[in-house]
């Protein structure tokens, strides 16, 4: 609905140019834009049933509303290049177009007809970063979002527990939480010094040791996995990662070392972050152990580790 025009003063004794239409044309298209005004500076509605925030700047508002037009009506993620329109216009993803036969919002059959008209007006948008929930506060271009999603350090953390059916991933704030929550096994042992006790090491199969260690205001994820590469044929991997990110991670120094029997082994490297999977992990440069080095140090079929965590130097002088 339309704001209703102010009626003119009756009271106002009439003069000779009161009639005069151009003065009365621009009386009208000056109250006009003063009400429209006035209409942008308070709350309203259009007639159509889409709610405007008229407190944001009118380019504010109508960016934000074409952004809006870019969800995809299956995801409800923002539709990259290239864009995909049924018969009668309604758009889709492409991704959510590869899985679909028939337009989900009125169901007719789906073409491959791209969209490039609102491919070229979501080239001059601006959009959210999809990991916004976790916190990013990224605003991106097209050409600038994909990339910097794959990266982002808001993007989720993977539940980093050794066994693949936990499916959990949330927060980095929360990761120590599901972990101590969800993986009750899992003891966590304060201090820079520790010992990291696996037990049974002569066990047949693949097996992992994990355990927390918490020391500098961080938590440090202990990992021992045994893999079975083939009949008599076993390896050991020790690694030490940071409930953090990359950066972080790299302010720090683990050092593993083994004694037994008048014999030492130490290993010295940076605790890599949870974000790699442990699977890429064991291809990096940490502690492998073959079986009969692991036999040269166990005692009883138990393999004592000694870690230290320390601040990395990193080249810094005073």
């Amino acid at each position: 609905m339309q704001p209703r025009r102010q009626r003119p003063n009756t009271d106002a004794p009439p003069t000779a140019n009161a009639l005069t239409l151009p003065k009365d044309t621009n009386s009208g298209q000056e109250m006009e834009t003063s009400l429209d005004h006035h209409q942008m500076e308070g709350s309203c509605s259009s007639s159509g049933g889409v709610s405007i925030d008229c407190d944001k700047p009118a380019e504010t508002a109508t960016r934000e509303f074409l952004v809006s037009l870019l969800e995809c009506p299956v995801c409800f993620s923002y539709m990259m290049p290239p864009i995909m329109q049924c018969s009668r216009g309604h758009l889709i993803c492409s991704q959510c177009r590869n899985k679909l036969n028939v337009c989900p919002v009125c169901r007719v059959p789906m073409t491959n007809i791209r969209n490039l008209a609102m491919e070229k007006v979501g080239s001059k948008l601006i959009f959210p970063c999809k990991h916004a929930c976790y916190g990013c506060r990224m605003r991106l271009s097209y050409a600038d979002k994909k990339s910097h999603e794959e990266d982002c350090e808001f993007r989720p953390y993977f539940c980093p527990y050794p066994d693949e059916k936990c499916v959990w991933q949330g927060a980095l704030k929360d990761v120590y939480k599901h972990f101590v929550s969800t993986h009750q096994n899992v003891i966590t042992m304060e201090g820079t010094d520790i010992i990291f006790l696996a037990t049974n090491v002569n066990q047949v199969g693949a097996l992992d040791w994990t355990m927390i260690q918490s020391c500098h205001g961080r938590h440090f994820l202990l990992s021992l996995e045994k893999v079975q590469l083939g009949e008599g044929c076993q390896q050991y991997f020790a690694a030490c990662r940071m409930i953090g990110t990359m950066r972080d991670a790299a302010d720090f120094d683990y050092l593993i070392s083994l004694e037994a029997n008048n014999r030492t082994l130490k290993w010295q490297s940076k605790p890599r972050s949870i974000r790699e999977s442990f699977v890429t992990y064991t291809n990096a440069d940490f502690l492998v152990l073959n079986k009969s080095t692991v036999e040269l140090f166990s005692e009883d079929g138990n393999l004592a580790l000694n870690i230290i965590i320390k601040k990395a130097d990193n080249g810094v002088q005073d």
